[in-house]
């Protein structure tokens, strides 16, 4: 089975999430004619938050059970179904207050639905707005539901939307040995892939253990397979940018969605991206950054997105993003990382922490950015780097692309 790859299309409107499109997009839920022969009367579980909506604003699970499809189950990735946990907080199993529908969690001591969960179901649906970057942990949720997917012989039908960092690809190959929750396979930090095109990824190239099993993949193939239900007026030449509500709690904004890519890094190190803000992930800084390029101030508290906000209480200096919504990046700025270890190692005083702690590899997906880092290499030296096993990934994801691409998807 093979299925092909998106790049997206994002220039929109900050904190209200809806945007202006050159023709009009609607995400693949809205396809109703293009599943509902497949869905009606039968059993099915949903892996689904608080991003799965129609544009009139109706749940998919909503709109599911209108259609006769029977949702016995409800599982939800990090930040839960409704959207309201912290980054890495567990998700509880519980029941969705309005329909009773009991919702299991993928997201604290079960990743992977064990086979029980989908015993008596005909389908599985995903239908979750992703952001298109690795260390995003609701592909690699997605990784896993594949996996149990093909295990059990149970057919996975993906809802696909648009990726707004999907108009490019960069960043460093994760390696074997460095496999996590935010990160699970040799796709760089911006991989350029809608879901479906993810996922058509995942299973065409056999990254997951059940996906190696020929006599399983012909039994699920049998059932349906992968089915993605492709979202329209969607493509990766431009910028995408329909969005009813923030993908998490913090990534509130399109500027923020842009620059995740950038800033993440910094989870691993003694600097905030701004968590307990009203802007985090377009600022960062620490109390340790002092120096006149580090000119900008915050103090992070508890908020809806962070509980427990690192410095909290204590004023940073640091650097304000742009948060202009106009112009979309189109490559990772790695500068920020670069100079603020540089400054670290010439100007922290003694009591700051050290620069890099555990996580920091997990994010980066190998060594190789902590080296490049201690050994002075300058962020051009790094981008180089990793650009030809880039360009390689690029050949391959592309023989998976479902929507139009831009050439430079396809170049050196």
């Amino acid at each position: 089975m093979q299925v092909r790859v998106s790049l997206a299309f994002f220039a929109a409107i900050l904190c209200t999430f809806s945007a202006v499109a050159q023709e009009t997009y609607v995400p693949g839920i809205t396809q109703t004619g293009e599943y509902y022969m497949k869905l009606t009367e039968k059993s099915v579980a949903i892996v689904a938050n608080a991003t799965s909506l129609l544009p009139n604003g109706t749940h998919t699970v909503d709109h599911l059970i209108s259609l006769s499809v029977d949702v016995r189950q409800v599982w939800a990735p990090e930040h839960g179904f409704r959207g309201q946990q912290d980054a890495g907080e567990h998700v509880e199993n519980g029941r969705d207050p309005k329909t009773g529908i009991p919702i299991k969690s993928l997201y604290g001591k079960t990743k992977r639905p064990p086979t029980d969960w989908l015993e008596g179901l005909d389908w599985v649906i995903y239908d979750i707005q992703d952001v298109g970057v690795r260390f995003y942990t609701y592909s690699t949720t997605l990784s896993y539901v594949i996996d149990a997917c093909v295990d059990a012989g149970v057919p996975l039908m993906i809802m696909d939307r648009g990726n707004p960092n999907g108009h490019y690809i960069d960043g460093p190959i994760l390696k074997p040995g460095f496999e996590s929750m935010v990160g699970l396979h040799p796709i760089p930090v911006v991989h350029g892939l809608t879901m479906g095109e993810y996922a058509s990824m995942v299973y065409g190239e056999h990254w997951m253990p059940a996906t190696e099993n020929e006599q399983w993949r012909t039994a699920f193939e049998k059932k349906g397979g992968i089915e993605v239900i492709r979202c329209k007026g969607y493509s990766h030449n431009t910028v995408f940018s329909e969005f009813q509500v923030p993908p998490s709690p913090n990534l509130r904004s399109i500027a923020a969605i842009w620059h995740y890519p950038s800033l993440c890094y910094f989870e691993g190190t003694p600097i905030s991206c701004g968590r307990g803000t009203d802007a985090p992930f377009t600022r960062f800084g620490a109390p340790w950054l002092d120096r006149e390029e580090y000119e900008h101030k915050f103090t992070p508290k508890p908020d809806h997105g962070s509980k427990y906000p690192k410095f909290q209480g204590k004023q940073c200096g640091g650097v304000q993003l742009s948060q202009d919504i106009t112009t979309a990046p189109d490559e990772i700025d790695w500068t920020y990382l670069f100079d603020a270890y540089a400054y670290w190692k010439e100007n922290a005083p003694t009591e700051a922490p050290e620069f890099f702690n555990a996580f920091f590899k997990k994010l980066a997906g190998s060594n190789e950015l902590q080296q490049a880092l201690e050994s002075g290499m300058s962020a051009e030296e790094w981008v180089d780097s990793y650009y030809g096993e880039l360009y390689l990934y690029k050949q391959r994801a592309y023989e998976y692309s479902l929507y139009p691409l831009v050439e430079m998807y396809k170049s050196n």
